[in-house]
């Protein structure tokens, strides 16, 4: 009989003891603290998703920014070759043939002999 007494002495100890440090490393209601634990998680996993969207919204801001800087200088290299010969116009009367003067026939007419025949 008295070991009897003992042994359920010493089981309850046990049992309250181990009530006692989940109590204390968990909270003493566990449906609560279930709550709490998803609660967490469900923050934890918010805060989370907030992390990749700013990462994303960041390299599309910086890709497109840099997209606008290469097209930026492409119109600025093009308008450069554009403007030299623009800023060099071709005379009024140029109408695509070269005229010749006497004095430049008579240079020409030994090497190219049909322009000594034309005379210009």
């Amino acid at each position: 009989m008295a070991t009897d007494y003992d042994n359920q002495l010493i089981e309850s100890v046990d049992v309250r003891r181990k009530r006692l440090t989940t109590a204390l490393l968990f909270g003493i209601n566990p449906h609560q603290r279930r709550w709490m634990d998803i609660g967490a998680k469900l923050m934890l996993s918010v805060a989370f998703a907030a992390g990749i969207a700013a990462v994303c919204v960041g390299y599309s801001f910086v890709s497109n920014l840099l997209h606008q800087q290469a097209e930026q200088q492409k119109q600025q290299q093009q308008q450069q070759r554009v403007q030299p010969s623009s800023q060099a116009p071709l005379p009024d009367t140029y109408t695509g043939t070269y005229a010749l003067s006497s004095s430049t026939s008579s240079v020409l007419s030994p090497i190219i002999p049909s322009i000594a025949s034309t005379g210009a």
